[in-house]
Formats: structure tokens, C-alpha cells, sequence
């Protein structure tokens, strides 16, 4: 059973969707302003946390940049707002969602086990990076050359070893020793 943190400042939500998750067999913690919820995050650790935009102390996005920044909690978020200016700052700081008020349960449950999933895929993929640093550095040379994020990047190294029926690591190899050569 996943651990999901929901921050909300509206207590109608906050209760409808906590025993929602609840129901849908999640264990939910509840914050009701930014630093509540960073506090949590931090000492209770859970696998997602479902952030509202607008919240006193921290608002959704400053809370984002903290666990982005100072944990390992991924996060989606929530909102009255649908403007599209703060769905590309939820994209830019790393959200794995951004779900519109109001919010259905049986809506938001299928989105909430997508992002763990992701999550996961994500988390995997930090720790095979960490682990060859052949992959580790192609991606790099790839996220700076094609401006993409770390897992944009390894999903294009991944599709260009799957369409040069290579080894991932010996594309990887390959790619960092030619950049060598370039280089004076």
C-alpha cells in the first residue's frame, strides 16, 4: 500500500480526497499548508505527494522546488487553476501531473497509480545512471545537446540502441569515445 501525502488549505478537499485514496486503498497524510507538507515529506517519506497550487506558507510550486530539490518525494499537482502558464511551470519543475479542481476519485486514482509507476521508472533509471558511467555520460552529452531533460535523454539513447540493434552501454561507449576524438 503506497503512502500518498495530500496538501490542500481547503478542508472539504483535503478530507474528500484523503478518505477517497483512503478507500481506494492508499495510505494518506495530510498537510494543510506548504511547510506542513514538507515537514511530512520529509520525516514520513511518502511515495507521492498530490500538492495543491494555492496554499498558505509555501504555495504548491515553492513546496515543489523544495522536494524536488531537498527530497526524494515525487509530487503532482492539483488545481482551480488549469492557465497554462502554471501547467508549463509544473512540467519545468518536474511535477508527474497537474489534475484539474474539481477532482473526482475515480479519476484521480488511475493518475496517482501512473505517476507512482513513472516514479518508479524514474527511480530506476537514476540508479542505473549512478551505476555506468558510460550511460551516465551519453545521456549528459545528450541532455546538453538536445536540451532535454534526464529522462527525455535516456529514452533517446534507448530508442537509438533499440533502432541500432546495439547494447544500450556499447552506444553509450561508442558515443563518448567519438566525442573524445572531436575534442582537441
Amino acid at each position: 500500500m503506497a503512502k500518498i501525502l495530500v496538501a490542500d488549505d481547503d478542508r472539504v478537499v483535503l478530507f474528500t480526497l484523503s478518505e477517497g485514496l483512503r478507500e481506494a486503498g492508499f495510505e494518506v497524510i495530510e498537510a494543510r499548508d506548504g511547510l506542513q507538507a514538507l515537514a511530512l515529506c520529509q520525516s514520513e517519506v511518502p511515495a507521492l505527494a498530490l500538492l495543491d497550487v494555492r496554499m498558505p506558507g509555501l504555495d504548491g510550486l515553492e513546496l515543489a522546488c523544495r522536494l524536488r530539490d531537498e527530497t526524494t518525494v515525487p509530487f503532482l499537482f492539483f488545481s482551480a487553476y488549469s492557465d497554462e502558464a502554471f501547467v508549463r511551470q509544473a512540467v519545468e519543475i518536474g511535477a508527474l501531473g497537474y489534475l484539474v479542481k474539481p477532482l473526482l476519485v475515480a479519476g484521480v486514482v488511475p493518475m496517482i497509480r501512473t505517476a507512482l509507476a513513472r516514479s518508479q521508472d524514474i527511480s530506476g533509471l537514476q540508479s542505473a545512471l549512478a551505476s555506468n558511467r558510460a550511460i551516465a555520460t551519453a545521456v549528459g552529452m545528450l541532455m546538453q545537446a538536445e536540451e532535454l531533460d534526464q529522462a527525455a535523454a535516456f529514452e533517446s539513447l534507448r530508442r537509438q540502441a533499440r533502432t541500432a540493434r546495439r547494447k544500450l552501454e556499447d552506444l553509450a561507449r561508442a558515443m563518448v569515445e567519438n566525442d573524445k576524438r572531436q575534442k582537441p
